[in-house]
């Protein structure tokens, strides 16, 4: 019953907060039953409060969500999840009618939410002191744990459709931005990727995940649907999934055009029966083209919304003390009143009643009674009027005292049920019924299992105890090795090449094919490699012949390329190559790091340059102040993390072994702007730069570092 449970607590206490009029009864009856089949269901319009962003959902749709679990075969037969068709229209919240009622419901689920997180925090914190002398037996349990719903896992997700409409920002010109999604599949193969059904255990699992079209479009002087009736909008944003990179909708701008991906994982059940000859997770990805997209008025949109997301958030805060001027006063004096309403509310009032006796009196009463009503809920005897009182106080108390309040009625009923005699039906009855205490079956569900039951859990998933601990591993062993193949990456800049044009051109494009990303981990030492090759990367600007396709490369002037194609030779070496690795297995140091390059030649293209600025010039002056009080924060922050990280190895690492050789790169600046065979020209060598570091001690028992300058 552990596991009917734990999937019952996780449906319960995911899809409560994003279902409107959830049936949570029906839900579990469905779910003892091993078929749940749950349709033509609405999302709440805060299911996005997690992101903390001034937007609502004003429609959203999930028409079918299937889930189907083989509780008699629960360790060896498939567990099927499948979504068909969601769709999401975001809007900003100054766009939907104010409702003083929603919006009080919506800020006590955003407190409580946060509350609740804190708590599961502390209690995931609480639980790792306590798991401390057996953290890498722990581990090792959730890795298994995680390797077995892989494997029993099959997933369907279709037709996806996420729009953000947005009218506030530009009146005049309103955009729309979003993200579609055909389908994901996750099925179970044979080991030559035919799909087929597992019914026996076997070591090696095939796992063949398909991701179709996959895009992200941003849409300019685009028609709202947040006029259409539901039936129709629902429609729209079905017809406007793209099938592939071939069939797509004609009224779509893709910032990401329709991206294909395949994955083919092998899972090593039981590496040890293997001789750890098989890593317990090989992952291979393929990925089709990679095809970025933005055009000037995508970059005008951007900013916009950058510069108007501050304004959305101060509006939705204060937009309450508007909505109760009478509409037939004067603009003036509605501005006025507003003004008086807003600061008076927000900032005076609070001040000066917070130090009245009578208000510091009312909030130790509530405080006093939220503990005690809070402390019956959870020893369970706390009536239905009591958890509605519970409620209401906490809409009048804010998230620092209501987590501290819970946490001290936690302590005390604690206290209180560790003074109870126990008894063997109480325990049952608290993990049945409905009166137990909202503690998270997540954190603790392998304590509260039964020995038959782990036992069944222990063989399904080939776990030992401490057996199976990673330090009983080979030093060579590799339990994850990913292997990312990238055909082409292809970033594409538009723009009107003429003032007259009446559609955007491509006026500069950048290709890197042959992209190669391997990651691996040997859990033994805790080591990890990676390796990045790039097989190629050019640069291309403004065709001379306007009159071909913008998806082709003739007549375009090359601005940048390896110089082994610009002299057409026959060994094409790979432009980039990096590695990087801890712990390396002949432990002749502690970290290593190699880069090699191959040259690089640069020309410069007059028109295509000043076509780049033209297009990344701001049209107005805009206000981006919270923008760039973001981005010094992060940069602050990464600065901070990346100093103590640095001062943290240079106090550790005994050795580096560095490798990094750049090829000399070349700039080519012609006359007149624009480069020909033969007319005169301006080259800069940056030089070519080598930088090692050996790991061979020097006289002095030193490491030995070489430096070359550029030649």
């Amino acid at each position: 019953m552990v596991f009917e449970n734990l999937v019952a607590y996780l449906l319960d206490k995911y899809l409560s907060d994003y279902i409107e009029n959830l049936d949570t009864k029906k839900l579990k009856v469905d779910l003892w039953s091993g078929n749940v089949v749950l349709e033509n269901l609405y999302l709440k319009p805060n299911a996005l409060a997690d992101l903390n962003l001034p937007v609502t959902i004003s429609l959203g749709y999930l028409e079918k969500l299937t889930l189907q679990v083989p509780w008699k075969n629960i360790y060896t037969q498939s567990t099927k999840a499948t979504i068909d068709g969601l769709f999401l229209l975001v809007v900003p919240k100054t766009e939907v009618e104010y409702d003083a009622k929603r919006d009080e419901k919506e800020q006590h689920e955003a407190k409580m939410k946060e509350v609740y997180h804190i708590e599961e925090l502390r209690k995931e914190q609480e639980a790792q002191k306590n798991a401390k002398s057996s953290d890498k037996n722990n581990d090792t349990f959730a890795e298994r744990m995680q390797l077995q719903v892989i494997r029993n896992l099959e997933l369907s997700i279709r037709n996806i459709h996420v729009v953000y409409e947005d009218k506030s920002t530009k009146p005049n010109h309103p955009f729309a931005f979003g993200f579609t999604l055909n389908y994901i599949t996750l099925h179970t193969t044979t080991p030559d990727w035919k799909p087929t059904i597992l019914k026996e255990d076997t070591p090696l699992i095939h796992k063949l995940g398909d991701l179709s079209a996959l895009s992200i479009y941003w849409n300019t002087d685009a028609q709202s649907r947040s006029g259409l009736s539901r039936d129709e909008a629902l429609k729209n944003l079905r017809q406007r999934i793209a099938v592939n990179n071939q069939q797509t909708p004609t009224d779509i701008s893709y910032i990401l055009r329709p991206l294909n991906i395949k994955a083919r994982i092998v899972l090593a059940m039981k590496p040890r029966q293997e001789e750890f000859k098989r890593p317990m997770f090989d992952i291979k990805v393929d990925l089709d083209e990679f095809s970025l997209n933005i055009n000037r008025d995508q970059y005008s949109d951007l900013l916009d919304l950058l510069e108007f997301r501050d304004y959305l958030s101060i509006q939705t805060k204060y937009i309450k003390y508007h909505i109760n001027i009478g509409i037939q006063e004067k603009p003036s004096t509605k501005r006025w009143k507003f003004a008086y309403e807003a600061i008076v509310n927000e900032e005076i009032r609070p001040r000066f009643e917070c130090y009245k006796w009578e208000n510091i009196k009312l909030h130790l009463d509530r405080c006093r009674e939220y503990r005690s009503l809070h402390f019956q809920e959870l020893l369970g005897k706390a009536t239905v009027e009591q958890k509605q009182r519970a409620q209401e106080l906490e809409k009048n108390l804010d998230v620092f005292n209501l987590t501290y309040i819970r946490r001290s009625a936690e302590i005390e009923a604690k206290k209180k049920k560790d003074q109870e005699p126990k008894t063997w039906w109480g325990s049952v009855s608290n993990w049945w019924g409905g009166n137990k205490p909202p503690d998270n079956p997540e954190l603790d569900f392998e304590k509260v299992m039964s020995p038959e039951e782990k036992k069944k859990l222990y063989d399904a998933i080939g776990y030992e105890g401490e057996d199976t601990s990673t330090s009983t591993y080979p030093e060579e062993f590799i339990d994850i090795d990913l292997a990312i193949q990238l055909n082409l990456l292809d970033v594409n800049v538009w723009s009107k090449i003429n003032e007259n044009d009446a559609q955007f051109r491509v006026i500069a494009r950048a290709a890197i094919p042959d992209t190669n990303l391997v990651f691996k981990r040997r859990p033994a030492t805790s080591a990890i490699a990676v390796f990045v090759d790039l097989g190629s990367f050019q640069v291309f600007g403004i065709a001379t012949d306007l009159k071909q396709s913008d998806f082709s490369n003739d007549n375009r002037p090359v601005l940048a390329q390896p110089v082994s194609r610009s002299l057409s030779t026959s060994n094409q070496q790979k432009l980039l190559q990096v590695e990087f690795e801890t712990n390396p297995l002949d432990k002749s140091s502690d970290y290593r790091v190699k880069v090699v390059s191959q040259s690089l030649e640069i020309k410069y293209n007059a028109q295509t340059i000043n076509k780049l600025a033209e297009c990344f010039e701001q049209d107005t002056q805009r206000n981006l102040q919270g923008v760039k009080q973001a981005a010094y924060s992060t940069y602050t922050d990464v600065k901070h993390r990346s100093y103590i990280l640095m001062k943290h190895n240079v106090e550790k690492i005994k050795v580096l072994d560095i490798d990094i050789d750049l090829q000399s790169s070349y700039f080519l600046l012609p006359e007149n702007g624009v480069y020909r065979d033969g007319a005169a020209a301006i080259c800069m060598d940056f030089g070519h730069l080598t930088l090692k570091r050996s790991t061979k001690p020097s006289q002095n028992g030193e490491q030995a570092t070489s430096l070359k300058e550029a030649k």
